[in-house]
């Protein structure tokens, strides 16, 4: 958040007003400060949201019409349909959550790496844990046919 200093002739027309008018003025200032900071940060979260679940906003767009869109969003994903929709739905979060996981290894082990280097350039004794290797398993993807149910 920025801040905005007064410039020199504003701050000494506070000079004529009384302590008292001049503190209601400050904590009318502080109030609006915030107001304005917890809406900026409401309507990051709410962008933030709507990113996540693929919405584009504008910055014209107001908060009101981001957040029927957010919850119009949900409520589609929420409610599969038919067993087959369910379990697509379930298949689709698996996937994700399989990515994450594999990204979260990646990236430990780029670490890890980078440790042991630098451990190599100190010409250094790793600790006995960091020295361990990483043991991943193949990661085996079954991907099922689609399911289609015939109506009669």
């Amino acid at each position: 958040m920025e801040t905005v200093e007064a410039p020199a002739e504003i701050a000494t027309t506070t000079k004529g007003m009384s302590e008292q008018d001049e503190k209601e003025a400050m904590d009318i200032l502080e109030g609006m400060r915030k107001k304005i900071k917890t809406e900026d940060a409401q309507t990051l979260k709410l962008q933030k949201e709507a990113k996540e679940l693929g919405i584009t906003t504008s910055e014209a767009a107001s908060l009101a019409e981001i957040e029927a869109m957010v919850k119009a969003k949900k409520a589609e994903q929420a409610k599969p349909k038919t067993e087959a929709e369910k379990l697509e739905a379930t298949r689709k979060e698996a996937l994700e959550k399989l990515d994450f996981y594999e990204r979260v290894v990646r990236s430990v082990a780029r670490e890890e790496a980078e440790v042991a280097g630098y451990y190599e350039i100190m010409n250094d004794e790793p600790k006995a844990t960091e020295t361990a290797e990483p043991t991943e398993a193949p990661v085996v993807e079954e991907v099922a046919a689609p399911v289609e149910e015939t109506v009669q």
